[in-house]
């Protein structure tokens, strides 16, 4: 890559940091612009962007993106002159510009050669600058089966002997694309991060050359697994099908190998072609970088001082309580006071620093649900609010997926045709609402459309018809349990399987992620109305804000954020129905687990091993006991515990390798007096009950309560 001779490290660093700002803006503006075509300002921004990157990558010698920017400039220039009108063609020109742009951003923050060539883009800005259609490149004849040349059989012969795994990665776009060589080299740059690519068909050379056809044959060296080497290929936007299987040694796939169509469920956030690495919605500021790993070091040993500062804080009362006189205890009453407040001060700036708006996952969808929008033929009006909600880095991390898989089925499932919306009454655009807001110490999430809805009676139907519960099972099932169908592992109500959604994947993720960060899913809908997915999470994972109870001589610790209210229960008030306890709460009935009995009872095999039985041997208690109602979304249990203790913040911990998983506990913390607590794992402890509580009531033939 040839770049200025004199620019500097600290000139790269300035560039690619005002460039990730600048490529984000355009991303959300462009999504816009399409929208409000009047909007001078946002046009003018649009512009600005453009006229800056084509100067500051004129100032490194880029050439390829100062060509790049200077087309997009041009087409815009017309833009505000009002000689071209804001079309949808306008848009695709400028979104594909961007993709190229992120790309050859990539490149030079890699400091690699960047292949991509530029040409079939600028033509398709130039054509939207008179209204033509653009120019597509010649598409040769399908990729040839490899064959191998003595330097990329030394190579195979090199990897195979240092105990890597050597792939045969087939991938096959969409033979409508005009983007095909952009695609393939999308598939080289992707493996080329992942280890070596030794050979493949199209060459890299005919790739950059736009000799290529709708499929690419590349033979890949790497330590990495199948599934692991699948995962980013599949982000690639026009794939169709993909294969990767362990390479047979004569340019074929073992037989064994079977293609697997690409899941868009598994894609970045933007269905067009991107870097590898995509570029995150960060807001950039007056900023310091610090590696992930390092901050959350940085909070573990913060959890660990704050433990310390809880016992020297309890140590100080008790020495006070029993040397009232002594000047020194005094002393260290007055110490152990202010360490408590620099602790509580320092734990409070390093959940600052761990949180970030829940805007850097949103700004991406705008332009996802556009173009999933238009890949279906439907008009969709999407709305974002809440985008400066802040939460923890680590709770982001694990959202963006659950959310993408709602959001493609809202766009392709949910939010009828304009054809069908017509014909029911209604707008033909669709809207389809992302919000997020805080809610008494946690944040939620609600994705809204206006489309079709769900029907509780179908999802039934499909049940019973793939085998997953019986006809009579099936027809004892309220509307909630209904919808809850939809959370199990492949299933799916569509017809057909459709590049967008349908297979059968996505809404148990939802759910694993959601559950698996201590938050949970509800679903409303109205059939013909819509529906409505609320995500209800914690702010942080670093500390959990939990109501500690005794059972036994063992403290629990449950998340609030599961926690509907805590009340005493008379024995006279405790019902049985089909053998299980249930009691009555807000004019509903709700199944009781007595944790003693759960917790205490052993494996069926005798090694002891703790867990949940929904029919074990209760306890009754002589007169009332003390009864902790959670939920998990329209869901409810009543555990009954031996003793309310209080309200605290723990710091989560694993149970560690040696002891494993325990059914129905998440974890462990400490509290001040050096005494473990046990962190229940609400989801577990639920559905594990409920399964064995309907297997019960299977037997005796009638209906759970």
């Amino acid at each position: 890559m040839e770049l200025a001779a004199d620019i500097t490290a600290e000139d790269m660093a300035v560039f690619l940091q005002e460039a990730d700002e600048q490529l984000q803006s355009l991303d959300e503006n462009i999504v816009r612009l399409e929208k409000e075509k009047e909007n001078q300002d946002l046009l003018q921004e649009i512009f600005r962007i453009a006229h800056t990157l084509k100067g500051s990558s004129a100032m490194l010698g880029f050439r390829l993106m100062t060509d790049l920017a200077h087309a997009m400039e041009s087409l815009l220039d017309r833009v505000r002159k009002k000689t071209v009108p804001v079309t949808t063609q306008v848009a695709d020109a400028l979104l594909h510009s961007l993709d190229l742009l992120l790309v050859l951003k990539r490149d030079l923050a890699n400091s690699t050669d960047s292949h991509v060539n530029v040409a079939p883009v600028v033509a398709e800005l130039e054509a939207a600058s008179t209204g033509q259609a653009a120019p597509g490149p010649a598409k040769p004849a399908a990729a040839a089966p490899l064959a191998l040349d003595l330097n990329a059989t030394t190579k195979l012969q090199l990897a195979q002997a240092s105990g890597q795994k050597v792939h045969l990665v087939k991938v096959a776009f969409n033979p409508e694309t005009s983007w095909a060589a952009v695609r393939c080299f999308q598939v080289l740059q992707t493996l080329s991060l992942l280890g070596e690519v030794i050979d493949s068909t199209p060459s890299a050379a005919d790739v950059e050359a736009e000799k290529v056809g709708s499929q690419i044959q590349a033979l890949f060296a790497s330590e990495l697994d199948e599934e692991t080497v699948r995962k980013p290929l599949t982000a690639i936007f026009d794939v169709v099908s993909l294969e990767v299987a362990l390479y047979a040694g004569d340019g074929a796939a073992p037989p064994e190998a079977k293609p697997a169509a690409a899941a868009p469920e598994a894609s970045s956030l933007g269905d067009a072609p991107q870097a590898p690495a995509q570029v995150q919605a960060a807001p950039q500021a007056q900023t310091v970088r610090i590696d992930v790993e390092r901050l959350d070091r940085l909070m573990n040993t913060i959890g660990e001082l704050v433990i310390d500062r809880t016992r020297i804080l309890q140590i100080g009362k008790l020495l006070e309580s029993r040397y009232k006189e002594d000047e020194l205890v005094h002393a260290l009453g007055e110490t152990s006071s202010h360490v408590v407040k620099v602790v509580d001060d320092l734990q409070e700036e390093i959940m600052k620093a761990r949180m970030l708006p829940i805007g850097t996952v949103f700004n991406g969808f705008p332009r996802m649900v556009r173009d999933l929008a238009q890949k279906v033929g439907k008009q969709v009006e999407f709305l974002v609010s809440g985008q400066d909600t802040e939460i923890d880095r680590t709770v982001i991390e694990r959202i963006r997926d659950p959310l993408v898989h709602i959001l493609r089925n809202a766009v392709d499932h949910g939010i009828e045709t304009p054809e069908q919306r017509r014909a029911a009454g209604k707008p033909e655009s669709g809207t389809l609402r992302l919000a997020a807001y805080q809610e008494h110490g946690y944040i939620l999430v609600t994705v809204e459309d206006d489309g079709r809805g769900i029907d509780p009676e179908r999802i039934r139907q499909s049940a019973v018809s793939k085998g997953v519960i019986t006809a009579e099972a099936a027809g004892r099932l309220t509307e909630s349990e209904s919808l809850d169908i939809i959370f199990l592992p492949g299933f799916s109500t569509a017809e057909k399987t459709t590049e967008v959604s349908g297979r059968g994947v996505g809404m148990d993720i939802v759910k694993t992620n959601i559950e698996s960060i201590n938050g949970f899913v509800q679903l409303e809908t109205k059939v013909g109305k819509g529906a409505k997915f609320i995500l209800r999470l914690p702010l942080t994972l670093a500390t959990i804000q939990s109501l500690l109870f005794r059972v036994g001589p063992t403290v629990y610790a449950v998340p609030l954020i599961y926690v509907l209210e805590a009340v005493i229960v008379q024995a006279r008030e405790i019902s049985t129905v089909q053998g299980q306890e249930v009691i009555r709460i807000r004019q509903a009935v709700a199944p009781l687990l007595r944790l003693r009995s759960a917790f205490l009872s052993r494996g069926k095999d005798g090694t002891g091993e703790t867990s949940v039985v929904a029919d074990a041997p209760t306890v009754q208690a002589a007169t009332q006991c003390q009864v902790v109602v959670v939920r998990l979304g329209d869901r409810f249990v009543g555990l009954a515990v031996d003793a309310l203790m209080e309200l605290q913040e723990v710091m989560a911990k694993s149970l560690g390798q040696y002891m494993g998983q325990v059914k129905g506990i998440a974890g462990v913390s400490i509290l001040g007096d050096g005494q473990v607590v046990l962190i229940l794992d609400v989801p577990s402890l639920i559905n594990t009950f409920l399964a064995n509580g309907v297997r019960k009531a299977g037997r005796s033939g009638v209906a759970s309560a």
